[in-house]
C-alpha cells in the first residue's frame, strides 16, 4: 500500500492544541514520562529534500525522494507497514535531535530549503509528524579527533562514570576511552541540589571534572560537577525492539529513542558502541524526555547500558 502525505499548514500553537488531546501511552499518560506508542500511532523514516521551513512555527517540509517507511501500531503487537511518498510537514520539537553529515550537533538554522535530509519521527493518528531526529547531509563529514577523554573546560575532562571505588572514579569518554579520576577530601562535588559527598557519585552519572593531570594520565580532581544523575534521570529498561542504523535511533520497550552526538555506550563494565546493539538485548537508557506540550513522545538518550 502507498500512502501519500498531504501538506498541512497552521501555527505550532494550533498543532499543540490538537496534540494534547491525544496520548502516546497505552494507559493514561504521565506528563513528561516516555511511554510506548498507542494504537493508531506510528513512526516514519524518510529521506528527501527540504522544500520549506517556518522557523517561527518550528516546522520543515520534506519532499520525499523515492519511498519512505511508515509503521502504524494496530494493537496486540500488530503493526501495519506502508510506504510513503510526496511531501510532509515535520514539527520540530525542542528536544528534536538535529545533526549534520558528520554527525555533529546542528541547530534549526541548518535546516533550509534545498538541503538533503533524513527524518525519523513519531506519526500521530491524524498523520502529523513529530520529528525525533533530523540528519542534514550537505555538510562534509568531519573526523572526530583522537582524544583520551571528552574535553570540557581548560584543565578538565568529562565522561560517564563506569565505577566508583576507594577514592577513585573510572570515566568513559564519548569516544570510548577511559580515564582515572582521583578523589580526595579536598575535592568539591556539586549536583543540582548543591554540594554533596563524593560517595554520592554513582555508575552511569555524567560528570565534568577539573583538576591537574598526572604523568600517568589520571586526574587529581579539585572539582566535580554531576551533569546527569543516573539515579534520578528518566530511564527506560526493556528489551531492544528495533535499531535504526540510518539515523542512530532505537525503540526500547516501545519507546522511541534518538541518539544524539556525545551519547555514552556502556557494555558490561566497559565501553560499547551503537553498532553492537541488536534487537532482543535488554538495555537501560538514561536521558531526557522529548515532549510536545505535556505529552512525551520519546527519550533523548544520554547513556545506553547493556550486558
Amino acid at each position: 500500500m502507498t500512502r501519500t502525505f498531504a501538506r498541512r499548514h497552521g501555527a505550532l500553537a494550533g498543532f499543540l492544541a490538537v496534540l494534547v488531546i491525544g496520548t502516546v501511552a497505552t494507559a493514561a499518560p504521565v506528563a513528561g514520562l516516555p511511554a510506548p506508542l498507542s494504537k493508531g500511532w506510528g513512526w516514519v523514516l524518510a529521506a528527501g529534500t527540504v522544500s520549506g521551513v517556518d522557523q517561527n512555527a518550528r516546522t520543515a517540509t520534506l519532499a520525499i525522494v523515492g519511498q519512505g517507511r511508515l509503521e502504524t501500531f494496530e494493537g496486540g503487537g500488530n503493526w501495519r507497514r506502508q510506504v510513503v511518498t510526496g511531501s510532509q510537514v515535520v514539527h520540530l520539537l525542542p528536544g528534536t535531535v538535529i545533526a549534520d553529515g558528520g554527525d555533529e550537533p546542528a541547530t534549526l538554522a541548518a535546516i533550509h530549503p534545498g538541503v538533503p535530509a533524513t527524518v525519523w519521527g513519531v506519526v500521530r493518528p491524524d498523520a502529523s509528524v513529530l520529528g525525533l531526529k533530523v540528519l542534514v547531509t550537505t555538510a562534509v563529514p568531519r573526523q572526530s579527533p583522537v582524544s583520551s577523554i571528552t574535553p570540557s573546560r581548560p584543565g578538565g575532562v568529562s565522561g560517564a562514570v563506569l565505577r566508583s571505588s576507594g577514592g577513585m572514579l573510572e570515566l568513559l569518554s564519548a569516544q570510548g576511552a577511559r580515564r582515572s579520576i582521583i578523589v580526595t577530601g579536598a575535592t568539591t562535588v556539586r549536583k543540582a541540589s548543591g554540594i554533596v559527598p563524593a560517595a554520592m557519585i554513582a555508575p552511569y552519572d555524567i560528570v565534568r571534572v577539573e583538576g591537574a593531570v598526572n604523568a600517568d594520565g589520571s586526574v587529581a580532581a579539585t572539582r566535580i560537577e554531576v551533569e546527569l544523575e543516573a539515579g534520578s534521570a528518566v530511564q527506560v529498561a526493556s528489551p531492544l525492539d528495533q535499531v535504526f542504523g540510518e539515523v542512530e535511533g532505537l525503540v526500547v520497550g516501545g519507546v522511541m529513542i534518538p541518539i544524539p552526538t556525545g551519547c555514552y555506550f556502556i557494555k558490561g563494565s566497559g565501553p560499547g558502541a551503537f553498532k553492537q546493539l541488536t534487537p532482543g538485548q535488554t538495555v537501560t537508557v538514561y536521558g531526557a524526555p522529548i515532549t510536545s506540550g505535556t505529552t512525551s513522545v520519546g527519550l533523548r538518550a544520554r547513556v545506553v547500558v547493556w550486558r
